[in-house]
């Protein structure tokens, strides 16, 4: 058997590190093509089978895609090791046996999420999980029915729950793996890893050849498909994005505060933002937020006023003037409708657009960073960006835009050309 540390890419030792120590629940390695991300979830998989008592479910959407890939990728893995001699593989169904125990590894297509709920296995829990591929499922629930089917009861002392998601991001930044794993807000119990082809030694040199070609002809293309960007249309609306600690101390010295609000709409939610403007600087500092689904106004103003932010003109969307009154006259906060108007959308997005920083914290703003680092323009139906963002997901975005009206150099309407940045 060869020493696994012989083996691992040095971009993946803090991968591997983490993963043996079992400090986190979901591993997620993300990226580019030929960036060796499931060979390493590969050897985990087959260490950890070998280590602990378990059995080990591996994932795809469709089950015929199992035997070629994940199938033969630990196949490989295993050969690679050295350690053939003690697994026995079938193809009906599909298994990877560690003789010595007993224990497996089973593969399952998720076509129907619903039916991994019926997996039992007697005397090995199922405690490492491998979902290859996670961005061909349509939505993340499908990928939680699978979860919580693994996720059944306290293991034995010694053993651990271990996920491992591996995926090329997909080129809309409105996919929900996107917006889940390619944002500075992630959950505790996840750990993130990125890598690309050039943290592989062993590629090989047509590979490496496509993609400097890739690189030379399609720029765009070759950091979706290569380095694992989310490119969207090509064109990144907001590169003026600063995401760093705000400390309280700071927020103490603003003396330049705005704040706006959109309504919430049946499952949209109300997104109310507050900011400092630095107009010196050219750049805005989100503060805080009050973020929420079906939302009521007097839950609304209850926030407000327990933050000590209702003594200060909200600017909100006016097209609820029966909120604006209610919030005004009912709950003792100071609202006006924006004024808006024809191209003020394009308007107010290119402005922000032309900030110097955008600074966010996402411990404070969980909401504006994912809504902000996610969005993306619209297209039309070459594929092409439109000078306009997408008109969804985009709810602090818009009461930003309203936050900051009055310091909007223009009220005419005007929507920039953009050319500076692909538009043509």
């Amino acid at each position: 058997m060869i020493r696994i540390s012989e083996i691992i890419n040095d971009n993946f030792k803090d991968f591997w590190r983490n993963s043996k120590e079992h400090k986190y629940l979901k591993y997620v390695l993300k990226g580019g093509r030929n960036s060796a991300k499931s060979t390493h979830i590969g050897f985990r998989i087959i260490m950890d089978i070998m280590k602990y008592p378990i059995t080990a479910l591996v994932v795809r959407k469709v089950g015929n895609t199992l035997s070629e890939s994940v199938y033969e990728q630990l196949k490989e893995c295993i050969d690679i090791l050295g350690v053939g001699n003690y697994f026995e593989y079938k193809v009906s169904p599909l298994q990877i046996i560690y003789k010595p125990r007993g224990n497996k590894i089973i593969f399952r297509g998720a076509d129907d999420p619903n039916k991994i709920k019926s997996l039992k296995v007697s005397r090995f829990p199922v405690a490492d999980l491998w979902i290859e591929e996670l961005a061909e499922f349509k939505t993340e629930n499908e990928v939680t029915t699978i979860e919580q089917s693994v996720l059944r009861a306290e293991l034995p002392k010694g053993l651990f729950y271990s996920f491992y998601y591996s995926y090329n991001p997909p080129k809309r930044k409105q996919s929900w793996v996107n917006k889940k794993y390619n944002t500075a807000v992630i959950p505790a119990n996840t750990y993130i890893h990125h890598s690309i082809y050039k943290d592989n030694p062993h590629i090989s040199k047509e590979s490496i050849i496509e993609a400097e070609e890739m690189q030379r002809k399609e720029p765009y293309k070759y950091k979706w498909i290569f380095l694992g960007e989310p490119i969207g249309s090509g064109v990144v609306p907001f590169s003026n994005l600063v995401f760093r600690k705000i400390t309280d101390e700071e927020v103490r010295a603003f003396d330049n505060i705005r704040q706006g609000t959109d309504w919430g709409y049946a499952t949209d939610p109300l997104a109310f933002v507050r900011l400092q403007y630095d107009k010196t600087r050219k750049k805005i500092i989100f503060i805080d937020e009050i973020y929420g689904v079906k939302m009521f106004n007097s839950q609304l103003s209850e926030k407000m006023h327990c933050k000590g932010y209702h003594t200060l003109i909200t600017t909100a969307d006016s097209a609820e003037p029966k909120s604006i009154s209610e919030m005004n006259s009912q709950y003792g906060c100071r609202f006006r409708g924006a004024k808006k108007g024809p191209g003020s959308v394009e308007f107010g997005e290119n402005w922000l657009d032309e900030l110097n920083e955008i600074v966010i914290d996402p411990s404070r703003t969980p909401n504006v960073a994912r809504e902000f680092e996610s969005i993306d323009y619209e297209t039309d139906r070459d594929g092409n960006p439109r000078a306009k963002l997408e008109d969804k997901d985009n709810h602090t975005i818009d009461a930003t835009r309203y936050a900051l009206e009055d310091d909007m150099e223009h009220r005419v309407a005007r929507i920039s050309s953009k050319s500076k940045k692909g538009f043509i």
